[in-house]
């Protein structure tokens, strides 16, 4: 029954009721029976009235209180909506890094003549994988702990098995495009104080890191009871510098490598250049990236061999060689380049490196390298300018941990040019390296 009728109904009750109780009660006039009930049905009515507003205001609160709770569902369903987007988000990201930290001191015509504490590797790298198939790669420089030309050494986008037709098939494709490391050679995937298992590279040092596009692959061999044969074709710029490219020759890299027997690695790399007019070259052997002297039409050829072989293989034979745990690793490396031009120039490079784990923890490691320029071209190694550039290194190290290892060691620098005699430019390092 609604408020209203029950007010309406009330009333009469009360009345009748009342006029009945008088009616035996006797002593009052009819008149003042009358006033008497016409207050009495006053207060009723006010009382009924407050009633009302009273249930009127616990209906608004009640409604008002409803509304809240609505809003305070759809916020927590909105703040866990966007926690469940944050953590797919981070699980689509991964970050990983290499620094090394420690004390080098050379000979008087070195690079550090007098002694210095450095952290000349420091590297920063972020993946976004937004899908199954592409994965962006973005690499920030920072050795020394500063900002170095350019911030982004790396900025590419990598797509892995695009094609649905390939799914059963023998072969694998996968494209990189943007900046990004050319594979040449295999020095290339190890040429830093972290992943090397000596604080110095080769005398070669040949790298290469170009704005581009990149094919790569294997392909099965199964049917002849082989390991897979890996292949990698790219096309880059060639030219030296970040940006719109100035030359009209592009940058050809042609690569295959294969593992005939298990601890057997094998490996042959072709690059060219492309015309590079009067510009610099993106492929730096020895240092040496500049154009033959006076030149304005020139390109860059190169070809490298390499091998590999781990005595007592282990789970990670083709690790960075400074975190494999083959008992033993051997590794050969060659190759030429030619610079052609009016006045060309060419040389040729290579080392030999061995690799002996003592223990889990301690290994130690040797390693001969050279690269010789001929005619009158020179390359500047470790502060020394010469044209003929031997380098012996040996040196250990401890593995503190899986991902931290102590590294020492000295390289006795021999280099020549025209006659000059061997400058004084050996190298102490003693450093920590780490990666995560």
């Amino acid at each position: 029954m609604k408020l209203k009728h029950f007010k309406i109904t009330l009333t009469v009750l009360f009345f009748t009721v009342m006029c009945a109780t008088r009616s035996f009660a006797g002593g009052l006039s009819p008149d003042e029976e009358i006033t008497d009930l016409k207050t009495q049905v006053q207060e009723l009515l006010k009382r009924i009235e407050k009633l009302e507003v009273d249930q009127a205001q616990v209906k608004e609160e009640s409604l008002k209180a409803r509304e809240e709770v609505v809003k305070i569902k759809e916020a927590t369903q909105a703040v866990q909506a966007q926690r469940v987007d944050l953590a797919n988000t981070l699980a689509k990201l991964k970050i990983k890094g290499r620094a090394a930290l420690g004390f080098f001191d050379s000979g008087k015509a070195g690079s550090y003549p007098a002694g210095s504490f450095e952290m000349p590797d420091a590297k920063l790298q972020f993946s976004f994988q937004p899908d199954e198939i592409n994965t962006l790669v973005m690499r920030f420089n920072l050795n020394n702990a500063t900002a170095q030309s350019p911030l982004l050494d790396y900025f590419y986008l990598q797509s892995k098995d695009f094609l649905p037709a390939l799914k059963n098939s023998p072969f694998s494709l996968s494209t990189r495009l943007g900046r990004f490391k050319l594979g040449f050679g295999e020095e290339t995937w190890s040429d830093n104080l972290v992943e090397s298992v000596l604080p110095s590279k080769s005398a070669g040092g040949v790298s290469v890191i170009d704005e581009g596009l990149e094919f790569a692959g294997k392909i099965k061999l199964e049917k002849f009871k082989l390991n897979p044969l890996g292949w990698v074709v790219s096309v880059s710029d060639g030219n030296s510098g970040v940006g719109s490219d100035s030359t009209a020759g592009k940058a050809f890299m042609g690569k295959l490598y294969h593992s005939p027997i298990g601890p057997l690695y094998l490996s042959t790399t072709y690059y060219n250049s492309g015309r590079l007019d009067s510009s610099n070259s993106e492929m730096s052997i020895a240092g040496l990236a500049t154009r033959p002297s006076g030149e304005n039409d020139w390109d860059r050829t190169v070809w490298e061999v390499d091998a590999r072989y781990d005595f007592g293989k282990g789970k990670k034979p083709l690790d960075p060689p400074a975190y494999s745990d083959s008992k033993a690793i051997f590794r050969l490396s060659y190759g030429q380049f030619k610079d052609d031009a009016n006045r060309s120039r060419s040389g040729n490079f290579g080392f030999v490196e061995g690799t002996y784990n003592l223990t889990k923890k301690f290994y130690t490691a040797g390693r001969f390298s050279f690269v010789d320029i001929n005619g009158d071209g020179t390359a500047t190694l470790n502060g020394v300018t010469a044209n003929r550039y031997e380098r012996y290194s040996l040196g250990g190290g401890y593995r503190w941990t899986d991902n931290t290892i102590l590294k020492l060691s000295y390289d006795w620098n021999k280099n020549s040019w025209s006659g000059i005699g061997d400058a004084d430019d050996n190298l102490l390092s003693a450093m920590v390296a780490t990666q995560f």
